[in-house]
């Protein structure tokens, strides 16, 4: 009785140990979702996390991004309520601007449908945690027209702060790709450093033309009065901080320019307009037409506006 009973233990316990080799590693796997189902979650989930594998087949980088990520998805669950998945989406990769060596394998947090990018290192459970427990929501600043003085203080140089400022417009492909990294970049400069995006085609017209904003995206810094303009060909996280926190000293510091005038402002818009549209000049001579009419049509109010009133004659007869 006694042999058997040892026999029978000592075929249970390598069985044993082979099934709890076996489970761990599929306990240690995330759930995949195919490019439709996350656009779906991206739209309906308030929190979403999730591993973009440069392959079907989570292998190389990405498994240690994986191991990382499933070991702390409790964590992550119990802080904020969020869903943690793994996908191979090509299309919202590049989207995403998820290209790249680099960028092959990444962990992208959404927060009601804004990404922000993890860019920490891949095997260190406690930091990757901490970004995304403590990031929640975004910490990007949205600055108009209407506010942007008021709160950046540019003109005057005050007490809100150095100011990062990315420059958008709608139809810019690359502006989508970067809006991870520029809320990656407000995240870590957060309580530091000031980060913000004005949308040209919006509600940031003015301002951006205030600026001489040409190129989209363009990230200027503000700074005690001045300005200095990003021109590096390398636009990333690790970057655009350097430039935010001490790199700037190695750009042209340029004086902060007043508000333009209306008719200036006008005039700019106008010159925008048709360098952007230039088959206006061929095909839209009317409209080319019509602004050459709006703009002496506005020199003739400043002039008769500007000269003053004729003098009245006395009409009454002498005595």
């Amino acid at each position: 009785m006694a042999v058997a009973a040892a026999v029978t233990k000592s075929y249970f316990i390598p069985v044993f140990l082979f099934l709890l080799a076996w489970t761990l590693p599929a306990a240690a796997k995330l759930d995949f979702l195919n490019e439709d189902e996350v656009k779906q979650a991206i739209i309906d989930e308030k929190y979403i996390v999730i591993l973009f594998s440069e392959g079907s087949e989570c292998t190389g980088g990405c498994e240690e991004l994986e191991d990382t990520l499933a070991s702390i998805r409790e964590d992550v669950v119990e802080a904020v309520n969020a869903w943690v998945i793994r996908t191979h989406s090509p299309t919202l990769a590049l989207q995403y601007g998820l290209v790249g060596k680099s960028l092959a394998n990444s962990i992208v947090l959404f927060s009601n449908g804004v990404p922000m990018l993890y860019t920490g290192p891949p095997d260190d459970d406690e930091i990757m945690l901490s970004f995304l427990v403590t990031n929640p929501e975004s910490s990007l600043h949205s600055l108009t027209d209407v506010n942007f003085e008021h709160l950046t203080q540019a003109s005057s140089g005050a007490t809100t702060g150095d100011w990062l400022v990315m420059f958008v417009r709608d139809d810019c492909d690359d502006c989508t790709r970067l809006r991870a990294i520029i809320e990656t970049v407000a995240a870590g400069l957060k309580n530091r450093k000031n980060v913000a995006m004005v949308n040209r085609d919006t509600d940031g017209g003015q301002t951006t033309r205030r600026f001489a904003v040409k190129t989209f995206p363009s990230f200027l810094l503000f700074r005690q009065s001045r300005l200095f303009r990003y021109t590096l060909p390398v636009v990333d996280a690790a970057s655009l901080t350097a430039f935010t926190i001490d790199g700037f000293r190695n750009a042209r510091a340029e004086n902060i320019p007043h508000p333009k005038t209306a008719f200036d402002d006008l005039t700019e818009f106008c010159a925008d307009w048709l360098r952007e549209n230039p088959q206006a000049l061929y095909g839209g001579c009317g409209v080319l037409g019509l602004l050459v009419l709006v703009f002496i049509l506005v020199k003739i109010r400043a002039a008769v506006t500007s000269s003053p009133p004729p003098a009245k004659k006395d009409t009454k007869k002498k005595k």
